[in-house]
């Protein structure tokens, strides 16, 4: 009878085994089950008979089905495989990682060599966790050091946004699931989901929820208040879109802390740049919303939005009552042509060139020019708002007033070796005389305070007549030595080194123009100066007027040169503004002088007439001297000489007071605009000797 009994039972187990070959798996429960019935303690009918039912959904009997297994034959891992496979499904994932982690511990004390081998073919769950939790390290690494848990409302640092993580189902989901291999490209993929956080663009008002205070309760329990409730419901929005975090400068940065307060500044333009989304809310526009509210809203006056629009990858306008702005209903209103219309219309900027824009030392005073016409409540933010448009990193001092904007072009300076940095009229700020006081002097493209370059047609015209008129080789090639010898500007504390031609000025004269003081001077090589400014000049002995554009001169670009990124362009408007502000000193037929002015404008989508020709200049230029051929360096010495002769915008220094050694700048109200007239063997000689390099404060 026992046999008999034993013959049914593995016929019953091999007609199972057939419906499950077959995904049959409800035929195979039964014939399983018709097994059990004649040997209840087979425990490999149990384990069958769980994957079976695993197979059909029915997670709880092929739970039942797994104990049972355990119960019967507790040291066979098996009952444990099924039950981890059971709990799984059913979404128990804890649970099912503990079954693992049991089946794993009685393959490795089985006394079976070949299931001892076996358990090396799975994954151990503490290994998938520590690769879930360097995943979560990297995506956070640059994210925003706070942010707003929009579930709970609760603000989190970095332990907190990581601990988060492994509270949530999907952390258990991804251990469990992982048994034999680690999935790198989904672990990455559910934690760059999960943490991804919508950033807050708006103006300060008063009142606003402070870090202080929002630490220590729930955002969604602030009291009721036009500032409370903007941040709540910025939270609620960004919740709705299913997002887990959110981030507003009023409440995720702990401002008492210095160092936070530092590496935020320094971070916010990353943490716009990596967000999903950034929310502005338009206060001052209500709704129904028109074309140019946007233009006039007080939101686009601001120094800190330039940088939150600009690093901004996706972006979506509101009115005051949280309505779309204009009623757009597209995912980015960055892309909506109604918005890119306001926005070129507010800066002045073409939409290409401002998508063009990078973070970094290129277009220097393209980026300056934009940051000039925007507003702050406090002075240090002219400087700290832009320390992400330039990627600069800077000590951020609160109440050192306009000396933050002068460390800040004082470290662009020395970064980027741009002297354009310097054109500006004005007053001059606390830092170093060479700097403004205010960043709204750069509201002016730089015209006639830069050169302008020549074009191959001038150049070859200019150098011939050179060479014709027999003008002294040997004195011009000295000049291009001096010149090319000359280190690059650069700051060390306030102190400016700066590489120059220095022409120093003659007796001067005063005379008065419309309530304007007037002085006028001569000078060796430039002729006849005239200089408005406050100060009275006929207290300063000497005066010196100075050529900084070196890298202009041999035709070299700083690193944030505009010049370095700008696309060559055929431009047809014709312009009568061309002549006014770039004359020819060449009397001879030309299509437009390619000048840094122009190709400045041309980025930031004005229009000059006239066809851009390629620029002189290739890699020999930046090669020293002693390396080049002596006709070649003859040639660059004449080209120098062509440089020369184009106006520029000239500083004006003065030695300062009780340190000889060193120079101010003397502010003036308007440019100094001025040419070496002609070239002679005396002015060669002049400029010669005014070839220096000045430390200026």
């Amino acid at each position: 009878m026992i046999h008999f009994k034993y013959r049914c039972g593995r016929k019953l187990e091999d007609l199972g085994d057939l419906a499950m070959s077959k995904r049959k798996h409800d035929e195979a429960v039964s014939q399983y089950s018709t097994a059990l019935s004649l040997n209840p303690t087979h425990s490999a009918l149990f384990v069958k008979r769980s994957k079976a039912r695993a197979n059909m959904g029915l997670w709880q009997d092929a739970l039942d089905d797994a104990n049972q297994a355990i119960t019967h034959h507790p040291s066979s891992p098996l009952g444990y495989e099924r039950k981890h496979a059971a709990l799984r499904g059913a979404g128990c994932y804890g649970d099912a990682i503990h079954a693992f982690e049991t089946m794993l511990l009685k393959m490795s004390q089985s006394s079976d060599p070949e299931i001892r081998e076996r358990s090396r073919r799975y994954v151990n769950p503490t290994q998938t966790e520590a690769t879930i939790r360097e995943a979560i390290k990297n995506a956070i690494r640059e994210s925003p050091l706070v942010l707003i848990n929009t579930d709970s409302g609760r603000l989190l640092n970095k332990s907190g946004q990581s601990s988060s993580f492994e509270s949530q189902p999907m952390f258990h989901e991804l251990v469990s699931a992982m048994t034999t291999d680690i999935d790198h490209a989904r672990i990455e993929h559910e934690v760059a989901q999960y943490y991804r956080y919508a950033m807050f663009s708006h103006k300060w008002e008063d009142n606003e929820p402070l870090f202080e205070k929002v630490v220590h309760i729930v955002v969604y329990d602030l009291e009721g208040s036009l500032t409370h409730d903007k941040l709540k419901t910025f939270c609620k929005i960004v919740r709705d879109a299913g997002l887990r975090w959110a981030w507003s400068d009023t409440c995720c940065i702990n401002k008492a802390d210095p160092s936070v307060l530092q590496e935020a500044l320094v971070s916010m333009f990353q943490w716009y740049k990596g967000s999903t989304t950034t929310l502005v809310l338009l206060r001052d526009v209500g709704s129904p919303s028109r074309r140019g509210d946007l233009v006039r809203s007080i939101w686009n006056t601001r120094a800190w939005t330039f940088q939150e629009y600009h690093a901004s990858k996706v972006v979506r306008f509101y009115n005051r009552d949280w309505t779309p702005y204009r009623s757009l209903d597209i995912p980015n209103h960055k892309e909506s042509p109604e918005i890119i219309s306001e926005m070129e219309e507010a800066t002045g900027v073409s939409a290409r060139a401002l998508m063009a824009l990078r973070p970094g030392l290129e277009d220097i005073r393209e980026k300056l020019l934009l940051a000039s016409a925007r507003q702050t409540t406090r002075v240090e933010d002219a400087a700290y708002s832009l320390l992400g448009i330039f990627s600069l990193s800077l000590p951020v001092v609160y109440g050192e007033g306009d000396k933050a904007l002068g460390r800040l072009l004082a470290q662009l300076l020395t970064s980027s070796g741009d002297t354009s940095i310097l054109a500006w009229t004005g007053k001059s700020g606390d830092f170093n005389s060479c700097l403004p006081a205010k960043i709204t002097v750069f509201n002016q493209l730089p015209t006639s305070h830069i050169p302008r370059a020549i074009t191959s047609t001038e150049m070859e015209t200019f150098t011939a007549g050179l060479q014709a008129a027999s003008v002294n080789v040997s004195l011009v090639t000295k000049l291009y030595d001096c010149i090319n010898d000359l280190r690059v500007p650069l700051f060390a504390g306030k102190r400016m080194t700066l590489p120059c031609i220095a022409f120093k000025l003659g007796p001067l004269s005063l005379s008065r123009s419309r309530s304007e003081r007037v002085f006028r001077a001569q000078t060796a090589a430039l002729g006849i100066v005239e200089i408005k400014t406050e100060e009275d000049l006929s207290r300063l002995d000497p005066l010196y007027l100075i050529h900084p554009g070196i890298d202009f001169l041999l035709d070299r670009q700083p690193v944030g040169s505009v010049m370095d990124t700008i696309v060559e362009e055929n431009l047809d408007d014709q312009s009568a503004l061309t002549s006014e502000l770039l004359p020819s000193p060449f009397d001879i037929p030309s299509t437009l002088p390619q000048t840094r002015t122009t190709r400045l404008a041309s980025r930031l989508g004005l229009s000059f007439s006239g066809r851009i020709n390629s620029r002189l200049g290739d890699a020999t230029s930046l090669l020293p001297p002693s390396t080049l051929a002596q006709t070649e360096k003859q040639m660059r010495a004449l080209q120098v000489i062509a440089r020369l002769r184009q106006p520029f915008g000239a500083l004006l220094l003065t030695p300062n007071p009780g340190n000889v050694a060193a120079y101010r700048r003397v502010a003036s109200e308007s440019l100094i605009t001025v040419q070496v007239e002609e070239i002679t063997p005396t002015i060669l000689s002049k400029l010669i000797d005014s070839v220096r390099v000045l430390d200026v404060l």
